[in-house]
């Protein structure tokens, strides 16, 4: 069946643009912004993003999906310097701005909507349904707007009038361009010998007597690097005196520059990439020769400024997957109540019919924790503008705002690269299984099956693959563990008897799969411990931290853990989507959804437990084979 709106098709969309507090994001949005034309009202608001999402999901529907082929037979063009966008893309492109959805997250007085960017995300998964190489040209329009302005906050670089509503700020007239659709930007971070380990980095950066830099380097598999406003990750000190992360900074690079009364290239195209997928998009090469560079931000700072910058990139690429996630699971739905075999269609066939009930649970449950997510990062952000505009007075207030937002920071960070797991992985995964529902229908090209497969593919790979989102989980996790395993203990034991005891089946369901958790927690910090110190079990755990931080060798005695860093994600997923389903049924209860909602959360965890539970077996029965030949040790040294 075709949907002519990709918006009003999806429930459990309109849902949480229904259940998203907009009361308490709305006075921080519009706090220090130009009050013509705000929301005061939260019922209003939400009734306004309802509309505009609406709007923009007609557009997706009718505008985009129809023209997926075009989109994958279209390529850009290079033409010297500059890149021509494929057509069909470029006509898109052309629609959104003409409805003024380039800025829709930008600050009214630069000409945009001032509209929060959990809202802004929603964009991102109807334009992604309807075809990814959009919702990724798109995302570098209002996505590289947000990031300027955010660090243009962040340094301080704004006027603000007398009632403190911000005037002007750094990077304003590069805003009006993007908001109107005329410019775009991108990040400039991977080179031939850097791309995961950002440490190597080897583009270098000198500052001129005029305050500005000249840069000096090659970046590659830079998504649309054909745009106006580059963000660039270069060496600014000198690797013998400050090398790895603490010598980088970030810098503001126009692709064109004015010299001697003319416009120039300030950037040199070196080519574009021919791609698996996402065809009508650009992954450019660009050489970087003297080209001027402005500071962003402080000086030996770029890695922390470039984490302002990927955080809300690996959340949006949740909304990236949830996207083709909707897509291969409404082709796949809509072929099986057609395609009737043995006197039944093939959605009535027990396998087929678990197919499409994954699909639809997993894709329900991404969606919960990612909205979550972007709305803590969001709060975040909001909370950080309202302590550099507006610092409270006194040190406890002070003391407290802080405390707020390194609670929203640190519940995003916890999320973030689960979501961006999940989401990279599982598009794929829908991928595949569409094309396996769809049989022999799927491998022909005209159906788009194989496309959609193929434009998900780079999912797990760009913004942080999937191995190191698996380390950062995995890292953060055990440092919580390590900052107060007596805390964890004791959590560990009160899982347990809820699990068994607890009166209300979902709040059992979730102890259950909390304890599946902290169970390889447990597994994987025994064996890291008992690598290096022998067997701990008869010593006392609080004696652990102690012996852990004195002769600790992250290079060798983490390695059972970073083995196992991937498993314990699929199972920190799981515990993270599960809580956030509850967390919704709860806050519900009492509505018109809250059954709906609360059946939802235990359709999840009656699914996936057991999968989590898998996992974990995996965890405990590994031996220490694999490691031994890693490490050269003998059997006997494990």
């Amino acid at each position: 069946m075709v949907s002519r709106n990709f918006f009003t098709d999806n429930e459990d969309l309109q849902f949480h643009i229904r259940a998203t507090d907009w009361g308490k994001l709305l006075p921080l949005l519009e706090a220090y912004e130009d009050p013509s034309d705000a929301f005061t009202d939260p019922k209003e608001a939400a009734t306004f993003y309802a509309d505009m999402l609406e709007t923009i999901g007609q557009f997706a529907a009718e505008q985009i999906a129809p023209f997926t082929e075009e989109l994958d037979s279209q390529h850009p063009v290079q033409n010297g310097e500059e890149v021509e966008t494929a057509p069909r893309l470029a006509k898109i492109l052309n629609g959104l701005a003409e409805m003024g959805a380039m800025g829709l997250m930008m600050p009214r007085r630069v000409g945009g909507l001032n509209l929060p960017v959990v809202l802004g995300s929603a964009v991102s998964e109807l334009l992604a349904r309807g075809d990814v190489s959009v919702m990724s040209a798109y995302g570098f329009y209002g996505g590289v707007g947000l990031v300027l302005t955010s660090y243009a906050i962040e340094e301080g670089n704004f006027e603000l009038d007398e009632n403190n509503r911000i005037t002007s700020m750094r990077f304003d007239e590069e805003l009006k361009k993007i908001a109107a659709g005329q410019e775009w930007g991108a990040m400039l971070l991977t080179e031939p010998n850097a791309g995961s380990d950002l440490a190597q980095i080897g583009t270098k950066a000198v500052e001129q007597e005029d305050g500005t830099w000249r840069i000096n380097g090659q970046k590659i598999w830079i998504t649309s690097g054909h745009g106006e406003h580059h963000i660039v990750l270069a060496r600014s000190e000198d690797p013998g005196k400050l090398g790895g992360l603490k010598g980088l900074s970030l810098y503001y690079v126009p692709a064109h520059i004015e010299k001697d009364g003319e416009r120039v290239r300030n950037v040199e195209m070196g080519g574009l990439e021919e791609k698996m997928g996402q065809h009508s998009g650009v992954a450019a090469t660009i050489n970087l020769e003297d080209s001027v560079g402005y500071l962003i931000g402080q000086r030996g700072h770029g890695f922390r400024g470039m984490l302002l910058l990927m955080n809300n990139a690996r959340i949006l690429v949740g909304f990236e997957g949830l996207g083709i996630m909707e897509a291969t699971y409404r082709q796949a739905e809509d072929y099986a109540n057609e395609r009737v075999t043995m006197g039944k269609p093939i959605a009535k066939h027990e396998m087929i019919a678990d197919y499409l009930d994954e699909m639809k649970i997993t894709t329900i449950g991404l969606r919960a924790l990612s909205f979550e997510a972007a709305g803590n990062e969001e709060m975040a952000h909001r909370l950080r503008v309202k302590l550099k505009i507006e610092p409270p007075e006194s040190h406890e207030e002070k003391r407290a705002l802080e405390k707020e937002i390194l609670s929203y920071k640190n519940r995003a960070r916890m999320s973030t690269p689960l979501i961006k797991y999940v989401g990279g992985e599982e598009a794929v995964r829908f991928a595949r299984m569409n094309m396996q529902i769809l049989g022999g229908v799927g491998y022909m090209k005209e159906y788009g099956a194989e496309k959609l497969l193929r434009d998900a593919l780079i999912l797990p790979i760009y913004e942080g693959t999937s191995q190191i989102q698996s380390l950062m989980a995995l890292k953060d996790n055990l440092q919580k563990v390590l900052r107060n395993p007596t805390k964890a203990l004791s959590r560990f034991a009160a899982l347990k008897l809820e699990a068994v005891t607890g009166r209300d089946e979902m709040e059992k369901a979730l102890a259950r799969v909390r304890v599946v958790k902290y169970s390889a927690m447990q597994s994987i910090f025994t064996r890291i411990v008992s690598d290096k110190f022998g067997d701990m079990k008869d010593k006392p755990l609080l004696e652990w931290k102690a012996s852990f931080l004195k002769t600790w060798d992250p290079a060798k005695d983490f390695s059972f853990g970073l083995w196992h860093a991937e498993r314990l994600t699929k199972i920190l997923s799981i515990v993270a989507i599960s809580e956030a389903l509850v967390r919704l049924a709860r806050r519900v209860a009492d509505t018109d959804d809250g059954p709906q909602r609360r059946a939802y959360a235990l359709q999840y965890m009656e699914r996936f437990e057991p999968k989590a539970k898998g996992v974990l077996e995996e965890i405990e029965s590994y031996g220490p084979s694999l490691l031994d030949r890693l490490l050269d040790r003998t059997p006997k040294d494990a």
